[in-house]
């Protein structure tokens, strides 16, 4: 039975190119590499520290460079997902009695088709809500979905970026479909006028704009915010700082929450930048991601947890670190195994086996994935 799924290729790469595609966009937009290590290894990738300047003056002696020490961050694959069905030989009979075309086969391309959707849509949700949970910080109002009238979130965004010293040189948007779609309604993208051509309307994707590739992805999900009321600084903050002192209050941050400063009864000034708590947090600090603070804080300054939201994300593509590949499965006397490649989605490879049983089949198709941001300073979410 070892070569069964040998006979089965056509179908199965038939399967790979009509595999459903809902928007999963996202999964073409970060920095995605091969991983040789195994599921659960720590990958570390190094990352560079800022540098500082001094006066310079000539001189006949040359000083030793300073010295630079760089820091890194772990990735793992943090999931490893399968889809599986299985058939009886009296089934596979059946099916194959059937009139016209070859029933079985038609229905191993119907089930591969929908596992690669499963898969990839899972894989998909995880990435973003990594990339919601490093980002650097927010634009935008709560519940309110972004570009109703104007590309404004968009050109905040990327100021936003700018600031924190992004490269400029791969910007990606992932929006989900509420916000394309009020994308495709704006007269500069919809009027050939003002978009310099018909492209856009003709073929229904929004081209690049303010130097971002946009994308729509429907596997973005809505973040719940913790439950944080009243919690006040504790103590002066400067400009810069990732891990916030506080008091006062109740309740939780979440990753992914959306904090506001404010004066309140401090004397610190006031703040209009948006920050994303980094990790869950019921007691003091709470943890925000790089670059920290853009406005230093004093005690007493207030604490404000944005309510739900629909986190858009911006970032650099080399900002956002994905591991996705199928794990490995050795083939045996009852087990064979075949990697299919997805030639119509995002190209991601899956692993298929068929493992042979008594009077029976089951089938199972694999992949595994872990994602990091590994820049957090260039990452921004357009909130809605």
């Amino acid at each position: 039975m070892s070569n069964s799924l040998t006979a089965l290729a056509p179908t199965l790469f038939a399967a790979a190119d009509v595999v459903a595609n809902e928007p999963a966009n996202v999964l073409g937009a970060i920095d995605l590499r091969s991983l040789n290590a195994a599921y659960g290894d720590t990958v570390t990738i190094p990352v560079a520290p800022s540098a500082s300047a001094t006066s310079w003056t000539p001189s006949m002696a040359v000083s030793e460079g300073t010295s630079k020490t760089a820091t890194s961050v772990a990735i793992t694959q943090t999931a490893s997902s399968v889809t599986s069905w299985h058939l009886t030989d009296e089934q596979v009979l059946s099916l194959s009695n059937g009139t016209g075309n070859d029933n079985r086969a038609d229905w191993v391309k119907q089930l591969i088709a929908q596992g690669m959707r499963t898969l990839r849509n899972e894989a998909a949700a995880a990435a973003l809500v990594v990339i919601k949970e490093g980002s650097s910080r927010a634009y935008g109002t709560a519940a309110t979905t972004p570009f109703a009238s104007d590309l404004t979130a968009l050109t905040a965004i990327r100021k936003i970026l700018r600031e924190n010293g992004a490269p400029m040189a791969d910007l990606q948007c992932i929006v989900d479909t509420a916000a394309y779609l009020n994308l495709t309604n704006l007269g500069i993208i919809q009027q050939a006028g003002m978009a310099g051509s018909d492209a856009e309307r003709r073929d229904g994707i929004v081209r690049r704009q303010f130097g971002f590739q946009i994308s729509e992805d429907s596997n973005i999900a809505a973040h719940t915010a913790g439950t944080n009321s009243g919690r006040l600084f504790s103590a002066t903050e400067p400009v810069a700082e990732t891990s916030l002192a506080y008091d006062g209050g109740s309740g939780t941050f979440e990753a992914g929450d959306v904090l506001a400063f404010g004066s309140g009864g401090g004397s610190g000034s006031a703040d209009a930048n948006k920050y994303v708590v980094s990790t869950d947090s019921s007691a003091t600090p709470v943890l925000i991601n790089k670059p920290g603070l853009k406005i230093q804080h004093v005690d007493n300054d207030t604490m404000t947890t944005t309510a739900a939201y629909t986190p858009n994300v911006a970032f650099e593509r080399m900002a956002v670190v994905g591991f996705v590949r199928p794990p490995r499965i050795e083939p045996s006397g009852i087990i064979s195994v075949m990697p299919i490649t997805d030639t119509k989605g995002t190209g991601l490879q899956y692993l298929l086996t068929e493992t042979r049983g008594y009077g029976e089949v089951t089938w199972q198709l694999h992949l595994q994935y872990g994602f990091k941001v590994v820049m957090p300073q260039f990452v921004a979410t357009i909130i809605g």
